[in-house]
């Protein structure tokens, strides 16, 4: 079990020593996510009340925060105790402004808890209130029916700790933690290393950390992620003076628009850029800091792709607007969209795999066909989303593609992307300015700038040694996700167990990795097309470089017969092998100038 205990410190954003007292959970558990004897600050990322970011601070006359805190506690009587008093007090006729102002506290803890006592609790008050304040259903995904996600009470006993220790950190389990609960190795992992770069000590301020999410998340137009990061901004101490937008920042920060937009857009281009105006001048990065930048830039690159791969809708009280309001009032049967292609192409999949069985891989040592593999794997499924939102929008970014002629994207050009959806609720110009470098597909024939090789600069070679040189907590933590994404597998392909799926799995992480410009002169290119389909390579490529363009169709009709848990496997072999590639050529362009000098 999780001991916790309590303790009062002060601490200001840059780590020096503060007059306010902030409480804080130690916590002390071999297994937890959150690691041994760490301290895990009560209020980030989500106070009490859950308001969104322009919202004032609470009214020093309200009684319940204390009691909502007491609410993230493992002892059921404490829970208890305080549903108790939180109910009574906003039962009572004379507290319905304050009833007002913790609707949205409500709606989450009925909807977000793992702990059944506050679940029932909150969900038999709100009964009554669903007309009177119409309050819209609730959903994680539109793309899934909640009855086929991870349930929040789940009787696996991992994933069920998981959704705990984050709601006693949190106060909720967001839409993003109850998705990835489909697959709680891997969420263990990813609450590691997320836990690390985010909120242990590092070489940047925590408030920085957040913006710099803030930032990224605007290249895909992912106001999920821009909205909790915005949240923990303010609760971190940031100045909400930057939320209006970067002509309130540092120059430092400013600094790093730059690198934030190669590594979204064209992170081909990176290792021709000087990062010396950076680590120069007043406004200088260290190397350090610069390292662990680029760590959460991929970071947030890879979480916005996968917000939009699930369809992950915006969490309750944290959305720009503050309103209890959704876009999202579907029923479970718009989830259901027929693929006719899925079953026959998932046959061929199945006899490909299971002949492939214990066979060597193909063993072809002529570089001009591993060249031509390696232009063909990418060549296939070229598509690209409208180009038309940078002209009708300032508040969006264009991705500009070559669209092959041959893929039909019309079918679901009517239905509208979840970025679409949300568009209206966010101005992402703000965090771009005229940073508007747009994605362009990469040309294996450029003489701008070159193949990657990942023979000459890896991970495992060289990216995990500079990162572990700089951000030593960081370094094995994210290789470990790396490896374990790489491997995980059920040995299942829909109904089909015993699978060897590793073709399969290997296809998809090469591919995004091509598409990036990667070449891995170890690896046999041909299978890229030989097990994906069209319409999965679609998905993907849309997952990796313009993500705010995924369509509920798109993730209906991959070309194969997949369960929503492998859909979310699907997407995070895609995101992981893109975030890995990112955080290479950031590394790469380091090391480049580390060796100039």
């Amino acid at each position: 079990m999780i001991s916790m205990a309590m303790s009062s410190k002060g601490q200001n954003v840059d780590g020096a020593a503060g007059n306010s007292q902030s409480s804080e959970w130690i916590i002390s558990s071999s297994s937890s996510p959150f690691q041994t004897n760490k301290r895990y600050s009560l209020d980030p990322p989500y106070s009490s009340e859950y308001s969104p970011p322009q919202s004032p601070s609470s009214n020093l006359s309200d009684p319940l925060p204390s009691f909502f805190y007491s609410l993230r506690s493992e002892d059921s009587d404490a829970r208890r105790a305080a549903t108790e008093y939180i109910i009574n007090t906003l039962s009572n006729p004379e507290n319905e402004k304050l009833l007002k102002s913790h609707l949205s506290t409500i709606v989450v803890l009925s909807t977000e808890s793992p702990f059944e006592d506050v679940t029932e609790s909150f969900t038999n008050f709100l009964k009554p209130l669903y007309e009177k304040f119409h309050i819209p259903k609730q959903r994680t995904t539109i793309f899934t029916t909640e009855s086929q996600l991870p349930q929040l009470n789940t009787d696996d006993e991992l994933t069920r700790k998981l959704f705990q220790d984050v709601f006693l950190q949190q106060g909720r389990v967001n839409h993003l933690i109850r998705t990835l609960g489909w697959h709680p190795q891997y969420l263990e992992k990813f609450l590691l290393a997320y836990n690390t770069i985010m909120r242990d000590p590092g070489p940047l301020p925590f408030h920085w950390r957040n913006y710099i999410g803030i930032l990224t998340a605007a290249r895909y137009k992912c106001s999920y992620i821009i909205s909790l990061q915005e949240h923990e901004f303010l609760l971190n101490g940031g100045d909400s003076r930057w939320l209006q937008g970067i002509d309130y920042i540092p120059a430092k920060l400013k600094n790093l628009l730059r690198v934030i937009e190669l590594m979204a857009h064209q992170p081909w281009l990176l290792p021709k850029l000087d990062i010396e105006y950076l680590v120069k001048g007043s406004d200088a990065w260290s190397i350090a800091e610069l390292v662990h930048a680029m760590v959460l830039i991929c970071t947030f690159l890879s979480l916005s792709g996968f917000v939009f791969c699930c369809g992950i809708t915006p969490e309750c009280g944290l959305s720009e607007s503050g309103s209890l309001s959704s876009s999202f009032s579907l029923n479970d049967s718009d989830c259901e969209i027929e693929d006719t292609a899925a079953y026959e192409n998932t046959e061929k999949v199945m006899e490909l795999l299971k002949n492939r069985r214990g066979q060597p891989e193909d063993d072809d040592d002529e570089y001009h066909d591993r060249q031509q593999d390696f232009h063909n794997a990418g060549m296939e499924s070229e598509s690209g989303p409208p180009s038309n939102d940078l002209s009708q929008s300032s508040s969006s970014t264009t991705t500009t593609t070559n669209i092959n002629p041959s893929i039909n994207l019309s079918s679901s050009s009517s239905i509208p992307s979840l970025s679409q959806s949300q568009d209206r609720m966010m101005d992402f110009s703000r965090y771009i300015g005229n940073n508007t470098l747009t994605h362009t597909d990469f040309d294996v024939s450029s003489r701008e700038y070159s193949i990657f090789s990942v023979q000459e600069y890896s991970w495992r070679e060289h990216g995990y040694e500079l990162v572990s040189r700089y951000f030593p907590d960081a370094a094995p933590l994210l290789d470990e996700e790396f490896s374990f994404v790489y491997t995980m597998t059920y040995y299942r392909f829909n109904e089909n167990t015993d699978i060897d799926t590793l073709p399969f799995r290997r296809a998809v992480w090469y591919y995004v990795q091509r598409v990036k410009g990667m070449l891995h002169d170890d690896y046999n290119y041909q299978e890229v097309n030989m097990f994906l389909s069209r319409s999965l390579k679609n998905f993907v490529k849309k997952a990796v470089c313009f993500p705010e363009s995924i369509k509920r169709d798109d993730y209906a009709k991959l070309g194969y017969s997949l369960k929503p848990d492998e859909k979310c496997h699907l997407s995070l072999l895609a995101i992981c092998s893109h975030k890995q590639a990112s955080l290479l050529y950031g590394l790469y362009t380091v090391m480049n100038y580390q060796n100039r000098r």
